[in-house]
């Protein structure tokens, strides 16, 4: 199957499997070559692990937008401004009436360009602490699909890098998206870009 805009991430995908090979062979040991290619094969999975992590980018389970939240609190004073922006199912998409969305991803690659993504907007305006989170698998109306949270000195600079990161998500990270339309069938959305201007 063919996802929407597939081809712009299959070279970055061999790139990225032959860099985690590498680093792979290089730290296995001459007897564990068996246990490095089951645990290969385990990485290579589009699925992300179970063992959620506080700094997963992708999960299967519900966000938890308070834990993003918390995760905001600057106790030092650094930041002046802190944006929260959650981006959940509606009821209406590009093909019609909806009842639902299903996510893909390459989660491996998809986490690697959030991090990219977090890195940018760190140095372009000056975050102090970010965390964006993507739900993948089925979501139900209403359930939160992404969460990005940020802090900044400066509320104009936390807004534009809010925007400029969920831009960044959609035109680069590895996630398809499918509409569970009411008539009964499923239709693979094309990506919309967002002006950062």
């Amino acid at each position: 199957m063919k996802w929407p805009f597939y081809h712009r991430f299959l070279e970055d995908s061999f790139d990225l499997k032959s860099r985690d090979l590498q680093k792979k062979t290089n730290k296995s040991e001459p007897n564990s070559s068996n246990n490095s290619r089951n645990s290969m094969n385990n990485n290579d999975s589009l699925e992300p692990s179970s063992s959620s992590s506080p700094s997963q980018r992708i999960t299967k389970s519900d966000i938890d937008v308070n834990d993003v939240i918390s995760s905001m609190v600057d106790t030092e004073g650094h930041s002046g401004a802190t944006v929260i922006f959650v981006g959940s199912v509606r009821n209406f998409g590009m093909n019609g009436k909806v009842k639902g969305m299903y996510y893909e991803s390459y989660v491996q690659m998809a986490e690697n360009k959030i991090k990219n993504i977090e890195k940018l907007a760190m140095e372009k305006y000056g975050v102090k602490k970010i965390k964006i989170v993507h739900r993948i698998g089925k979501l139900a109306l209403g359930n939160n699909s992404v969460v990005i949270a940020l802090s900044t000195p400066h509320s104009k600079d936390a807004f534009k890098a809010c925007r400029y990161i969920l831009a960044k998500i959609k035109q680069e990270v590895p996630i398809w998206k499918k509409e569970i339309l009411s008539k009964g069938d499923e239709k693979w959305v094309d990506g919309k870009s967002i002006k950062t201007n």
